[in-house]
């Protein structure tokens, strides 16, 4: 599924225009991008949690010439599953 048919789910089930369901779907998108921009956890109940966790420093190595590579710390997303979502299998 990509944004587009999301748009159309949403144009579908709120019974409104394809132009209104994009401007609410990237409304809903810029939201949940600027919480996590500044750590915070977005909870959607009954689908599952999105949270920012540190990432540790560490050392890798470059494939091609097998030289080490520092990997500097920073920050990634996490998903987690909903109860909803555990119990249809996926």
């Amino acid at each position: 599924m990509v944004k587009v048919d999301i748009v159309n789910e949403v144009s579908n089930a709120a019974a409104i225009t394809k132009v209104k369901a994009e401007v609410a779907v990237d409304a809903v998108f810029q939201a949940m991008s600027r919480s996590m921009q500044n750590g915070e956890r977005i909870e959607l109940r009954g689908f599952g949690v999105f949270q920012v966790k540190p990432r540790k420093r560490g050392i890798g190595r470059n494939p091609r010439t097998g030289k080490e590579v520092r990997i500097p710390p920073g920050r990634t997303i996490r998903f987690k599953p909903g109860k909803h979502l555990q119990d249809i299998g996926i």
